[in-house]
């Protein structure tokens, strides 16, 4: 498993909690209330997933954890130069998507990025396993409420309740 090794906190970026947030428990510390993991590959609905996603992070002080499938290239395509192509492109959606929650107004206490290799599906399934909710884009564009295979895995699969953003009317 490959990591960014991102983290952000609020104490480090200058944003001080939200009103109403729970305070952490004296005993406890700073300890987050569990993973909300979502899964991103660039498309409009994973973004707006990775915002409802940030918003709940936020919210109930869990932490963000974005992954970014991806597999080997395909050795038949000539459109990929590079054998690191694949991994590059997942490494350069967690950046942008970074830099997107950087500037929300009430960012996730902590934030986590990994580029994991596989099959999307399969990956986000088994990173969630001890998640607190796998949130996921709808990716239809005939009917954009609708999830995508990957979504459809994910939910036959997961042992972790998944959430379906769709994406707003256009």
């Amino acid at each position: 498993m490959e990591s960014l090794g991102t983290r952000f906190d609020r104490e480090t970026n200058g944003v001080s909690p939200r009103q109403g947030a729970v305070p952490a428990d004296a005993t406890t510390g700073n300890r987050l209330r569990g993973r909300i993991v979502v899964g991103l590959d660039g498309s409009f609905g994973s973004a707006v997933a990775l915002r409802w996603a940030a918003r709940e992070a936020a919210e109930l002080g869990a932490v963000l954890d974005v992954v970014a499938a991806w597999t080997d290239a395909d050795p038949e395509r000539p459109t990929l130069d590079r054998p690191d192509a694949p991994l590059s492109v997942a490494r350069e959606r967690l950046e942008h998507a970074l830099a997107s929650l950087v500037r929300a107004p009430i960012p996730p206490e902590r934030i986590v990025a990994t580029p994991l290799r596989g099959t999307a599906g399969e990956v986000l399934v088994a990173h969630a396993r001890s998640a607190r909710l796998l949130v996921l884009g709808t990716s239809g564009i005939e009917c954009p409420t609708i999830p995508g295979p990957t979504g459809v895995y994910c939910l036959r699969h997961s042992n972790t309740p998944v959430v379906f953003v769709p994406a707003p009317d256009a």
